[in-house]
């Protein structure tokens, strides 16, 4: 079995804010750390991750639902900010992202 580690902004390519991690990586390191067997990403599974993912330095995450099963696909991983006193223009199209504890 290989060895996984949690992601860091640091140690990702970003030229994005976010990136996605799958559901297979998610349920590989969650089995890893905790020596379970968990096969899909439960609420025990979404706790787990949304909890490590402020200790790796990401500003949160979002679950995502796989589009035909409804099963978690993954989660969107927050790149925090690089900047301070950044000017946010809101339109009339704005989509804002709530991160997630697990919980939901």
């Amino acid at each position: 079995m290989a060895d996984f580690k949690f992601p860091t902004p640091t140690s990702c390519k970003l030229k994005d804010r976010a990136v996605l991690c799958t559901a297979e990586r998610i349920l590989s390191l969650y089995n890893q750390t905790t020596g379970k067997d968990a096969q899909r990403i439960s609420k025990s599974v979404k706790s787990w991750f949304a909890s490590q993912a402020p200790l790796y330095g990401w500003a949160g995450c979002h679950f995502l639902p796989e589009v035909q099963s409804g099963h978690g696909a993954g989660c969107v991983l927050f790149v925090p900010p690089q900047q301070l006193n950044v000017n946010i223009q809101i339109t009339k199209t704005t989509l804002v992202l709530q991160a997630e504890t697990g919980e939901e």
